[in-house]
């Protein structure tokens, strides 16, 4: 039974906004630290272009120093309460024109990649909520830089809103701190930690919650510059879907490699590796995620049984196709299957 895959999400450049260093330094500055003489990257202009970035990596150590220097592992909790709007330049007021937080949280979706290339924004509903989710399989960024980044999207849909809105659970990838008193007390709603991803789950019906800087005039140009600026970021690889179509014809033969896959497209694997290391992945993260888009379609789509789609893709043992659904979704297949039919 051919399944047709979803064109390969571009891979992240792993970047984050040049403004988000802007903030901790006026974070640091208000605290009555000498920020200039801590931290080892300069201070950004308040001027700079709107597409000045810099890589994650950069940013967790920022925080690091941060936080060792504050003597504050909930750093990221009270950093983020700190950003605004304009520290996310053109997405920030964006979302500050939409008519309500539905449109809002979609906009973010769309234009995530103008603040955060990091880990795909994944948007799931169940009817009753919407969970916004990122996952693990694009590396884990640090608690500080995650818990900066929830935070801040917390803070601004409750600052746009006008009311003290809070989620319905937050759940976290990293481990348990010693203290969840304080991120409870925050977001006003349990917090898991140790989690197979990201998530934060929302009401529904906060998706109707009007904001007051709604602006449908400005919000036409405002779209417009950042579809702009959107368009100048790196594209999906056409290497990385090639890829993807020859795993997804060899699963149901065999278990694939990439020695197979690299005789298939006429180079060699060494080359390979380094074109798909270029577009920011590795063969063993587009196979797995090859194996759970087609999983979970079968799951959704047919009546096939859970062996039976374990060996359509690629697992000879239905005990550790099992193990792998759980790693990538938090949930059995049958779980799932339950779910989502």
């Amino acid at each position: 039974m051919p399944v047709s895959l979803s064109p390969p999400q571009a891979a992240p450049r792993r970047r984050i906004p040049a403004s988000f260093v802007l903030a901790l330094y006026e974070y640091l500055d208000q605290q009555g630290v000498d920020s200039e003489g801590l931290l080892p990257l300069p201070r950004p202009r308040a001027d700079s272009p709107l597409n000045a970035d810099i890589p994650i990596g950069d940013w967790r150590e920022l925080l690091d120093c941060a936080a060792t220097h504050l003597q504050d592992p909930l750093l990221g909790l009270h950093l983020g309460q700190t950003l605004g709007p304009r520290h996310i330049g053109v997405l920030g007021y964006v979302v500050m024109a939409s008519q309500n937080l539905g449109e809002a949280l979609n906009r973010l979706h769309r234009y995530q990649r103008l603040i955060y290339d990091v880990t795909p924004l994944e948007v799931r509903s169940s009817g009753i909520s919407i969970e916004l989710v990122w996952d693990a399989d694009h590396g884990r960024p640090g608690p500080l830089v995650d818990e900066t980044a929830i935070t801040v999207l917390v803070h601004i849909c409750r600052r746009l809103s006008g009311v003290n809105l809070s989620p319905l659970q937050v759940s976290f990838i990293n481990p348990w701190p010693d203290d969840t008193s304080e991120y409870e007390r925050y977001f006003g709603c349990p917090v898991q930690f140790d989690q197979p991803e990201t998530i934060i789950s929302m009401d529904m019906g906060l998706l109707l919650q009007p904001l007051d800087t709604a602006d449908p005039a400005m919000l036409a140009m405002l779209e417009e510059q950042a579809d702009a600026l959107l368009a100048q970021l790196p594209s999906a690889s056409p290497l990385v879907d090639e890829v993807r179509r020859r795993i997804s014809r060899l699963l149901p033969e065999h278990n694939p490699d990439i020695a197979t896959v690299s005789k298939n497209m006429g180079v060699s694997v060494r080359t390979l590796q380094r074109q798909l290391s270029e577009a920011g992945t590795s063969f063993l993260k587009e196979l797995g995620a090859v194996r759970r888009e087609i999983a979970e379609r079968y799951l959704r789509e047919t009546r096939l049984g859970l062996v039976d789609i374990a060996l359509l893709v690629g697992y000879s043992e239905h005990s550790a196709f099992t193990r792998s659904f759980i790693r990538w979704t938090g949930m059995t297949p049958l779980e799932y299957r339950n779910q989502n039919s």
